[in-house]
C-alpha cells in the first residue's frame, strides 16, 4: 500500500480558541421566527441553542445581523430591527457563552470608502464596539479579494482590522477565501479562513484529495486555520450539488465524514446537517440557491418556523421527513450521522494541527488518517463497491455490504 503525508506542525502554544470549534452557520432571518411575524429573529435562535449545544455545536457564525456595512459615519454599529435589538443580541451572546458556545458575526465592508481615514476610525471603532458587547470574532465579508478581485485594499482593510482586534485578546478574524496566496503577499491576519474550494469540489477522489492537499499546503504557509465546509449560501448544499435526491443525500452524507475527518477547524451551514436539499426558486432568473426555513416539527409547511401565515419562502412538503422532530431520534438519519461524527471528531482529537497521511485506494476511492488521531477514513467515490480497509468500522454513511464498501459511501474506521 502506498503512502504519502503532508506535514503540519503540532503547536498547542497560542493556539487560538476557533482551532478546534465546529462553526455553525445561523441564517438568522430563516432560523426560527419568535414573534410570528414572518421573518426569523435572534430571539428566535436564542430559542433553538439548546438544539445547538445538543447536537454538538460549539460556535455560531450568525449572519444577517447588523443593519449597514461598518466603515460608513454613523453606521455599523446598529442590529437590523427586523432581527432584534442590541439588548436581544446581548441575550443571546450571554447565553451562547454560559452553554460553552463561541458566538462570531459576519461584518459587511464597503471596500470602497475604507480609503478616507475617517471611515477607517468608523471602522476600528465599530470593531471596538462589538467586540466590547462580547462578540467572540468575524467574518469579514464584501472585501475585495475574498468577494471580488484582489488588490492592495484587500490587504490593507485586513491588516487595519486585524491591528484593532488585536488590542482585545482572542477576537478571531475570519474570511471567505479562495486561496490564501496573492500576488500582493499571503493573507496573514486572517485567524481562519472558509475555504470556497472544498464547498465547490465535485464527487471525484482524486479531485478532493487535491483540494484538501491545497487547502492544508496554503494555511500552513500563513498559520491560517481552514474551515471546511461543503456549501455556502452562495452554493448549493450538498444533497443537490451532488445530484439530488437519494444519491444526492447518499453522496453528501460520504463526504460530511470526510469533512469531520480533516484537521483544522469545521463549518456546518444550517440545514445542511438534515440533508436538505435546495427549494425550488421563486424567481428562476436568479443564480443563488434558494433556501427555504429551518424544518423544526410538524408535517406541513412552514415546520415550526414561525407561527405567522402565508407568504413562505420555498419550503417543499416533502421535508416532512426531514424535520429537526423526525430526525432526532432516529439513529439512522443524516442528523444522527452529523451528531455522531462531531462526538467521535472531539474523542479523536482530529481538529489539532496534525500530519494527514495518504493510504493506497482503489480507483476512485481515497482514505486517509490524521496522526495521532487514531481514526482513518475511507471513501468510496466510485461506481462498484470497494473492499472495506482493515480496521474496526465506527461510523458508516451508509451500510456496508459485507465486508466491501458500496459506492457513494465513506466509513470511518480505528
Amino acid at each position: 500500500m502506498g503512502l504519502s503525508e503532508l506535514s503540519r506542525e503540532d503547536s498547542t502554544a497560542g493556539r487560538g480558541w476557533w482551532e478546534d470549534r465546529i462553526f455553525y452557520r445561523v441564517d438568522v432571518r430563516a432560523f426560527s421566527d419568535s414573534d410570528a411575524d414572518g421573518v426569523g429573529d435572534l430571539e428566535g435562535v436564542r430559542d433553538r441553542l439548546g438544539y445547538l449545544e445538543l447536537i454538538g455545536i460549539d460556535a455560531i457564525w450568525l449572519t444577517g445581523v447588523l443593519a449597514s456595512p461598518v466603515g460608513r459615519p454613523g453606521q455599523g454599529r446598529d442590529v437590523d430591527p427586523l432581527v432584534g435589538t442590541l439588548g436581544s443580541l446581548e441575550t443571546l451572546l450571554a447565553e451562547a457563552h454560559a452553554a460553552g458556545m463561541r458566538v462570531t458575526l459576519d461584518l459587511a465592508v464597503d471596500g470602497t470608502e475604507i480609503v478616507h481615514s475617517e471611515n477607517q476610525r468608523e471602522l476600528v471603532e465599530s470593531l471596538r464596539f462589538w467586540s466590547g458587547h462580547g462578540v467572540d470574532g468575524f467574518r469579514v465579508a464584501a472585501l475585495p479579494g475574498i468577494t471580488g478581485p484582489i488588490d492592495e485594499s484587500t490587504h490593507r482593510i485586513v491588516r487595519m482590522i486585524r491591528s484593532a482586534l488585536d488590542e482585545r485578546e482572542s477576537v478571531m478574524l475570519g474570511g471567505l477565501v479562495n486561496g490564501w496566496r496573492t500576488g500582493l503577499g499571503e493573507l496573514m491576519e486572517l485567524d481562519v479562513g472558509v475555504d470556497l474550494r472544498f464547498s465547490l469540489t465535485q464527487f471525484d477522489a482524486t479531485e478532493i484529495r487535491r483540494i484538501v492537499d491545497t487547502v492544508l499546503t496554503d494555511s500552513d504557509n500563513n498559520a491560517g486555520t481552514p474551515v471546511w465546509t461543503l456549501s455556502t449560501w452562495e452554493n448549493p448544499r450538498p444533497t443537490t450539488r451532488f445530484g439530488g435526491g437519494a444519491h444526492g443525500l447518499a453522496r453528501a452524507r460520504a463526504m460530511a465524514l470526510v469533512q469531520f475527518a480533516l484537521p483544522g477547524s469545521v463549518g456546518v451551514d444550517n440545514g445542511t446537517e438534515l440533508g436538505l436539499p435546495e427549494s425550488e426558486k421563486p424567481d428562476r432568473t436568479s443564480s443563488q440557491p434558494a433556501r427555504g426555513p429551518i424544518p423544526w416539527e410538524g408535517t406541513q409547511p412552514p415546520f415550526g418556523f414561525s407561527a405567522a401565515p402565508g407568504n413562505w419562502w420555498p419550503t417543499p412538503p416533502s421535508w416532512a421527513a426531514s424535520t429537526v422532530e423526525a430526525q432526532l431520534e432516529d439513529p439512522l438519519s443524516t442528523l444522527s450521522l452529523h451528531r455522531n461524527a462531531m462526538e467521535l471528531r472531539r474523542r479523536h482529537e482530529i481538529a489539532h494541527r496534525t500530519t494527514v497521511r495518504w493510504y493506497g485506494a482503489p480507483r476512485g476511492c481515497l482514505a486517509f488518517r490524521c496522526d495521532r488521531a487514531g481514526l482513518t477514513c475511507a471513501l468510496n467515490a466510485s461506481g462498484t463497491s470497494v473492499p472495506k480497509p482493515p480496521g474496526t468500522v465506527v461510523l458508516c454513511s451508509g451500510s456496508l455490504e459485507g465486508e466491501r464498501i458500496p459506492p457513494n459511501t465513506a466509513v470511518w474506521l480505528t
